[in-house]
């Protein structure tokens, strides 16, 4: 009686990797809906991030500066880890509040328009870079609806939950890995 050699399965690291090199599959109309708002969210915190570093904050500048960090939940006095991040950007750097609002805005927008351009790329590896980043942030999404609910927080939750099921069910991301 002679056995046969049962080919081994690879590690799941080699699986993972193997995985992220693969290129997706076509694109359907809600992965180019997708596309085009992280490319589109992206260009606007670049603007926003340079109007805080370069316009100031007078007058009118200021006063819409209010309404979009109400808005885009970038109002950072009432959380403590951001409260914990402001504190750790004083003692490196003395940022100022507007200051690190801009960083924090670029280092988001190059998240999104990363996300943007791997999907444009049917890059594999963006795909999931988008279910976790976005995944990521949906708690704290729906804890600023239940705090204080506006159309443009609802908004966002249900989008943000739309790309995170769409994207793990229909391209199948956590299957065989």
């Amino acid at each position: 009686m002679t056995t046969t050699p049962t080919k081994e399965r690879p590690h799941y690291f080699a699986r993972l990797w193997a995985e992220f090199g693969r290129m997706g599959g076509e694109h359907d109309a809600f992965i180019k809906v997708i596309i085009i708002e992280r490319i589109v969210k992206a260009i606007v915190l670049i603007a926003l991030a340079i109007g805080l570093l370069f316009a100031g904050r007078a007058g009118l500048l200021s006063q819409w500066a209010d309404y979009a960090q109400d808005q885009l939940n970038l109002n950072a006095g009432r959380n403590v880890i951001v409260q914990l991040l402001f504190r750790l950007l004083a003692y490196v750097g003395n940022f100022t509040h507007t200051t690190a609002l801009a960083i924090g805005a670029i280092a988001y927008a190059l998240l999104e328009g990363t996300e943007g351009v791997g999907l444009a790329m049917r890059r594999r590896w963006a795909e999931y870079l988008t279910v976790f980043a976005t995944g990521f942030l949906i708690p704290y999404e729906a804890y600023e609806v239940v705090r204080h609910i506006t159309l443009f927080k609802v908004g966002a939750l249900l989008l943000n939950m739309a790309v995170v099921g769409y994207l793990a069910y229909r391209k199948r991301l956590f299957v065989g890995v």
